[in-house]
């Protein structure tokens, strides 16, 4: 028996609600354990709590979409924008922060002492910058162009008009492709350094730059999953989205309604991707989430070894 119309609509909202609990459980978590721990609090590890900021207005404006059915409603171009407006703006800031993220570990990596010497605030905040401008300035032009054009249904990309939308794929795909050649880029130096470490070992133990080429490799290996993420889901959604303008209307709607398959992982993957790529905030979850039985029992198998370790030591 195929499926009709209403089941696909109900399936769809269900998707959304289950997949933005979900990102919201994880990034709440994030957050906390970012502002508990001064471990975690390093200048990538505030990065990543702005960005699941951004992530986690993105999750609570899309249920608020699903609330409204703006997703199944018909409306105009206008209204449209002015009901996505701050999430338009999430979408767009989280979008080039993770450029911001790759430039930072970047230098992390070409200039580990001066990067160390920065303090975190005015370094954050020269971050920041780049994507607060670019993102309201979108705004900007979005609000000069913008029309009251009839829309079938409403979403973050429809309601851009179609020749600012054009220019936003262009600039997002290469703020991607530009984050992604820096992380190459780092990645080769990374691999440089390990070698060169490894000689260096042979001939004298110096564990200290032994334990920095590891961090370096261990943050490399984090933010490649994350951007991995990102490009397979973020930057898939907008390609879509741009290839859905040459087909005709019912196509295009088609494909902008069920866009949001591809993009709300986006949205939830900080928490997941550091939780098992990070034994920081591994552990930095289990504190927290201790209440959980099988959580509870995780740690207190942790601290068991623990203590076993140490008292062989």
């Amino acid at each position: 028996m195929s499926l009709n119309y209403q089941d696909l609509t109900l399936a769809l909202q269900l998707y959304t609600v289950v997949l933005c609990v979900i990102g919201l459980f994880g990034n709440v978590n994030l957050i906390i354990a970012t502002c508990r721990h001064k471990s975690l609090r390093t200048k990538m590890g505030c990065l990543i709590m702005i960005s699941t900021i951004a992530h986690t207005i993105c999750l609570v404006s899309e249920l608020i979409c699903v609330k409204l059915k703006l997703r199944f409603t018909q409306t105009h171009r206008d209204e449209c924008f002015r009901s996505v407006i701050v999430y338009m703006f999430a979408v767009l800031f989280q979008s080039t922060l993770f450029l911001m993220m790759a430039i930072d570990l970047f230098l992390a990596v070409i200039m580990p002492i001066r990067h160390k010497l920065w303090r975190r605030g005015p370094y954050l905040f020269a971050l920041c910058i780049p994507p607060m401008l670019f993102s309201c300035f979108a705004l900007f032009i979005e609000e000069i162009y913008i029309n009251h054009d009839d829309l079938l249904i409403c979403t973050v990309t429809l309601a851009a008009p179609p020749a600012v939308r054009f220019w936003g794929t262009l600039i997002t795909i290469s703020t991607i492709f530009l984050a992604v050649s820096l992380i190459f880029v780092t990645a080769f130096k990374v691999h440089i350094n390990e070698r060169e470490s490894a000689r260096r070992i042979l001939r004298h133990s110096n564990s200290i730059t032994s334990n920095t080429k590891c961090s370096d490799s261990k943050l490399l290996k984090s933010l490649s999953t994350l951007m991995f993420v990102f490009v397979c889901s973020w930057s898939l959604s907008i390609l879509l989205s741009h290839v859905s303008l040459y087909f005709t209307k019912n196509v295009a709607y088609e494909i902008q309604k069920y866009n949001i398959l591809l993009s709300l992982p986006t949205f939830c993957q900080n928490f997941f991707v550091t939780g098992l790529r990070s034994p920081r905030y591994a552990k930095a979850y289990a504190e927290q989430l201790s209440f959980l039985p099988f959580v509870s029992q995780r740690v207190s198998q942790f601290r068991q070894n623990s203590s076993v370790k140490s008292a062989f030591v």
